[in-house]
């Protein structure tokens, strides 16, 4: 391997990348003064052929502060599956959730609720805004697109449920830090260990996110929104009802005969 290694940095095949690792104070020149991490556990199955869509088990949200680094609030809730309520033994192994925890958890309706509560009172707290000119701007921020734009998404459509506002923009900082970098990371166990941090705790509580976003800005990185949801209001405080906030309804397709129909009104007798 070592002569392997040689060779190719000899015929310039191997491009090293530097990583800044001090550990400067967060100047926070950054538009966006909060962050949303959030990180979510689902159902799963080792056998991927199973086909069945993954439902949320564990909602984390955590409200960092990029000015002074520290976490000011957290929400979290267990959720209870109603697709296919049983866990499987790898579900369980993988996230560490048993049976137990979920059964006493609650519907993701509900969850949705409490945490539309929340955000609503964090909003208040901390002068919140979607613009910059009017309060604190802030987004949502996950590792990849999984969290909100599939696993959240999907669900909320089959459930028939109103998937929050604020959750409709976020920043991937896994593609963030790819450009950041120029390298891809090996996971975000592998993240954080280039950038010389030690994974702590458990890998999924949006904690390990946190502190990579964090290093990052030290770093010098500046975050800007990498997804939004095209059906987003342009403005996060007005809470009035929009076409596209409405509930999601099934799709009704017209027959390919519909013009030859002919409909008759009811006459009076």
């Amino acid at each position: 391997m070592e002569k392997t290694l040689e060779l190719a940095e000899e015929l310039g095949c191997i491009k090293y990348v530097k990583l800044d690792r001090t550990n400067k104070p967060i100047e926070c020149s950054q538009e966006i003064k909060y962050l949303l991490i959030i990180d979510f556990e689902s159902t799963c199955w080792q056998e991927k052929s199973s086909g069945f869509p993954p439902e949320i088990i564990e909602f984390p949200v955590l409200l960092v502060d990029l000015v002074t680094g520290e976490t000011v609030s957290e929400f979290h809730e267990y959720v209870m599956p109603t697709e296919h309520p049983r866990l499987t033994s790898f579900c369980t192994q993988l996230t560490g959730i048993n049976q137990e925890t979920v059964e006493s958890g609650i519907p993701l309706g509900t969850c949705l609720l409490l945490f539309n509560s929340w955000i609503k009172e964090m909003t208040e707290k901390y002068n919140l805004s979607s613009d910059s000119s009017t309060g604190n701007l802030y987004t949502c921020c996950t590792w990849s697109d999984w969290d909100l734009n599939l696993c959240l998404e999907n669900e909320c459509k089959r459930k028939q449920l109103k998937k929050p506002l604020e959750l409709r923009r976020w920043i991937d900082i896994r593609a963030v830090y790819k450009q950041f970098y120029q390298r891809t990371p090996k996971g975000l166990k592998g993240g954080l260990k280039d950038v010389g941090l030690e994974f702590e705790g458990r890998e999924h509580s949006g904690i390990e996110d946190a502190r990579l976003v964090l290093s990052m800005v030290q770093s010098g990185c500046k975050l800007t929104e990498t997804k939004s949801n095209p059906t987003l209001s342009s403005d996060l405080n007005n809470r009035k009802q929009q076409p596209s906030d409405r509930k999601y309804v099934p799709k009704i397709y017209l027959k390919e005969n519909l013009n030859n129909i002919k409909i008759l009104a009811p006459t009076r007798k």
